[in-house]
């Protein structure tokens, strides 16, 4: 008898315990006293690879139990400025790695950051101050037909965009191949023909056929070419940013203007805690000219960033604030989306698992954080892990880009297309991902695009032949 009482309280202890994990409530054991620690605590300075959790601080309990109960708005204030505070600390005490940029650790210093090497530590109420102070809520972004122009941010609807950085392509036989600059036409025009996208992206596969040099520009011509509707930068060099960026000045051949721009291009973090130099350069070109930049933390959660998600949501934060802040200090009122994404990471298969429910808490709590910093949020679209256009994509896909729509996001990614954790993009699958945004009757009817000058696409063919 005293066996079986023992056994039922020791089972009953750890449902107890299993119900607290789930809530986010189980105690530190080493922290037995109130004395604080640092936010996170396992990611050395000089290791931006290496995996990353955040300790149990007291502002990262109070974050995990916001998320824990998200049925109860009420709370929404407290707990958002509870990930605020606890991004703050990790910007304070960890800071940011700003890899072979000597401009951008001078810049971050006239606002009192501390650097030491390429790690700077910052103050995340001044960042968030600079933000708030410069960076416009909303701004329209531009095609060559004025009539395809569309807002992004407040509260207007969300703008759609293809799967972005796609290698490989699955034709509408099944066929697998290597995508080309051919296939990377019939894409454009896809996405150009497509009612519910608003924007037809950026390198919706890769050229694998053009030198990589070449693709920028090649690129750019698909786009004015097969396309009107307003469309992403280039983002492959500094060099390859500014020249696309002024042959499309050229194509829309309107003059510059406050809280408008012609291209929107991807600024990615690399998690943990960490900014290339690539990213950096493209960033302070592409707000120099005026034009706009969607600053994103991309993590996979238990490997490039913490499990929870609060705390992916407090490394995320941390990470992109500073990319934020850093395109007002290069420009102020420079346009800027904020990104926050994270998905679980399979180590039995060593993929992230895209369509997992945590991401969409994400995503919610990430809209929510950039409404309090004013300033528009990204989402992600019909995106899976899925390997054929079955059950499976269609289940995560319709989760993760319903999370996006409910969430308030004003530009969404990969909307279209995506299979095989992004490493594939499918023409069956864009076409059914098209129809289905089309049903939000956000778009507008695709007429065949307006012609592109012929000057400015022989001064493209110029240059690629110069190339």
């Amino acid at each position: 008898m005293r066996d079986a009482t023992a056994s039922a309280l020791a089972c009953g202890k750890r449902r107890q315990m299993a119900r607290e994990e789930r809530r986010g409530r189980i105690p530190n054991p080493d922290k037995s006293d109130g004395a604080g620690t640092s936010a996170i605590e396992s990611l050395p300075p000089a290791t931006s690879g290496q995996v990353m959790s955040a300790s149990w601080t007291r502002e990262h309990h109070a974050a995990q139990d916001f998320v824990a109960s998200s049925c109860r708005p009420e709370h929404d204030e407290a707990g958002l400025e509870s990930i605020e505070k606890a991004a703050d600390r990790v910007l304070e005490e960890t800071g940011i790695r700003f890899l072979d940029d000597p401009q951008t650790i001078d810049m971050l210093k006239q606002i009192g950051g501390v650097a030491s090497g390429d790690v700077v530590r910052l103050d995340g109420t001044e960042l968030r101050s600079i933000i708030r102070r410069h960076a416009p809520a909303k701004f329209l972004l531009r095609g060559r037909n004025p009539a395809r122009d569309t807002l992004v941010g407040a509260s207007a609807p969300p703008v759609f965009a293809p799967i972005y950085g796609a290698p490989n392509v699955v034709l509408g036989n099944g066929k697998r191949v290597a995508g080309t600059r051919q296939i990377y036409a019939e894409l454009v025009a896809a996405a150009h023909a497509a009612l519910g996208l608003t924007n037809t992206g950026q390198m919706i596969c890769v050229m694998e056929d053009v030198p990589e040099d070449r693709r920028p520009l090649e690129m750019l011509l698909a786009h004015l070419i097969h396309s009107d509707k307003p469309f992403m930068g280039s983002i492959a060099s500094p060099a390859a940013a500014e020249a696309v960026a002024d042959l499309t000045a050229a194509a829309v051949g309107r003059p510059a203007a406050a809280r408008e721009c012609n291209l929107l291009h991807l600024i990615n973090a690399t998690p943990p805690l960490t900014y290339w130099p690539n990213p950096l350069k493209c960033l302070r070109a592409i707000a120099l000219k005026g034009e706009a930049s969607m600053v994103s933390s991309y993590m996979m959660m238990g490997a490039t960033s913490p499990v929870t998600v609060a705390g992916a949501l407090i490394q995320g934060y941390a990470e992109v604030l500073a990319g934020l802040a850093l395109a007002q200090l290069w420009r102020p009122g420079a346009p800027v989306v904020m990104g926050i994404l994270a998905y679980p990471f399979d180590m039995r298969r060593m993929l992230p698992d895209f369509g997992d429910p945590a991401s969409q808490l994400v995503q919610h709590y990430a809209a929510k954080l950039g409404r309090r910093l004013g300033v528009p949020v990204r989402g992600d679209g019909a995106i899976t892990s899925a390997k054929v256009d079955d059950a499976q994509s269609g289940a995560e896909g319709g989760r993760v880009l319903s999370a996006a729509v409910s969430s308030g996001a004003h530009f969404i990614l990969h909307a279209t297309g995506w299979l095989e954790q992004g490493r594939t993009v499918s023409l069956e699958k864009f076409h059914r991902d098209a129809a289905a945004l089309a049903e939000l009757g956000h778009g507008k009817p695709a007429d065949l695009p307006m012609h592109l000058d012929h000057g400015i696409e022989a001064e493209i063919r110029g240059r690629l032949a110069q190339s």
